[in-house]
């Protein structure tokens, strides 16, 4: 029964902290500078089969390239990024990411190689 009586009275404050830590779950979407994330996918717009087109910040944009991003890890695609990685034209800015290229069996696909963005790297390979 003690416990019952302490919840009873302390009912507002058990309420308070539960609005407090649902609210604080929002949170946990934000950078480390406080800022809510926005990812953005951009598309690879270039020969997969070339690596110094692979690794051209510049042909990496978020306009659509038409290709079925498949995640198989064959020829570039697409990666997902944060909006604040992207130049107001919507390129990859390469201050905050740089990319270079890893060969595999079909041609090329991205790797990141330095840049000062917090964004993880998550390239979206296709296959041929």
């Amino acid at each position: 029964m003690k416990i019952t009586s302490i919840l009873q009275k302390n009912a507002m404050a058990i309420v308070a902290m539960a609005t407090i830590v649902g609210f604080s779950a929002f949170k946990m979407a934000e950078d480390k500078t406080g800022k809510p994330l926005a990812p953005v996918t951009i598309y690879f717009h270039g020969n997969p089969a070339n690596a110094s087109q692979v690794s051209n910040e510049s042909l990496w944009t978020d306009e659509p390239n038409d290709e079925n991003c498949n995640n198989a890890n064959e020829l570039a695609c697409s990666m997902i990024v944060d909006e604040t990685d992207l130049t107001a034209s919507g390129q990859l800015d390469p201050s905050k990411i740089q990319l270079g290229a890893s060969s595999t069996s079909s041609g090329f696909t991205p790797t990141r190689t330095g840049g000062s963005s917090q964004t993880l790297f998550n390239p979206i390979n296709r296959s041929e």
